[in-house]
């Protein structure tokens, strides 16, 4: 073989091992493929295939140079790990700025960031974005499960509120609107509790301006807070008369009842009884 013919396939060669090179660098460094490669990777891989990321390649999020990513092919093929272990786990840990970056570029952080959930645990709580949204590999919308992390104290005193915070902590809520307040506001609670417009039937409209919670308080008591726990009984006639009632005989909260009714609903003999007026016009 010539001189020319060597060299010639001295280039050939080389062009074949530098394609052959790249590409084999661009499937390890961008194509999550590789990680598949990985047994133990396969829930996450699965996982990630599903969600909305799933156009987003791994070292966009989880970046590591090329010591960092040697060290973990050594411990894969020497160890042989069944499961992610500690020293490993390390590589997951995703700083806020990685979401920053790409939740910028696309105009999702400016919304994201003016929002008073996120605005109270970036700034005030000092949060990394993964203690909410990475609580379970590659599922990204937050459970109540991750709430709880931080937040055990808060747990719910009634059985049938089994549905995620923000339904009631308006996480969302601009901050423009609401500053960085997201505990449920009257307003909050109607969102469900539609037909809760009046507050109190008598005195008519009374708490009509009052939040929800100064009576009812999940995540302290089940049952809302007594009247006695805020009001103390008038000494006047008509409530020294019926004293030792429970106060919501008379005081009937969510109710559109007129005050007629309630008096009649125990003095049925006074139906006829200048039945044009209320009964409070004359009894003080």
């Amino acid at each position: 073989m010539d001189v020319k013919s060597i060299v010639a396939a001295l280039v050939i060669s080389g062009i074949i091992l530098g394609v052959v090179g790249a590409k084999t660098y661009v499937f390890i460094e961008d194509d999550p493929r590789f990680c598949k490669t990985c047994h133990i990777m396969e829930e996450a891989w699965n996982k990630w295939n599903q969600s909305p990321h799933r156009n987003v390649t791994c070292h966009e999020c989880h970046v590591a140079n090329m010591e960092e990513n040697m060290r973990l092919l050594v411990v894969y093929f020497t160890e042989r790990p069944e499961k992610v272990s500690e020293d490993i786990r390390e590589h997951v840990k995703i700083e806020n700025e990685r979401c920053e970056e790409c939740h910028f570029k696309h105009g999702k952080w400016p919304y994201v960031a003016e929002t008073a959930g996120h605005r109270v645990h970036l700034e005030k709580a000092h949060a990394n974005c993964i203690d909410c949204h990475g609580g379970r590999i590659h599922r990204f919308v937050p459970d109540r499960s991750e709430c709880m992390q931080c937040h055990s104290d808060k747990k719910l005193r009634i059985k049938s509120m089994d549905f995620h915070c923000t339904n009631c902590h308006p996480f969302l809520a601009s901050v423009k609107e609401r500053g960085e307040d997201i505990k449920p506001h009257q307003q909050d609670c109607k969102k469900c509790h539609t037909e809760r417009n009046i507050i109190l039937a008598l005195p008519e409209g009374a708490h009509a301006k009052s939040d929800c919670s100064y009576c009812h308080q999940p995540h302290v008591t089940e049952e809302p807070f007594s009247c006695e726990t805020c009001h103390t009984a008038p000494k006047n006639p008509m409530h020294m008369k019926h004293e030792g009632k429970d106060c919501k005989s008379c005081h009937q909260p969510h109710k559109s009842v007129g005050v007629r009714t309630i008096c009649e609903s125990c003095h049925t003999d006074k139906t006829e009884h200048y039945p044009t007026i209320k009964c409070t016009t004359c009894h003080k």
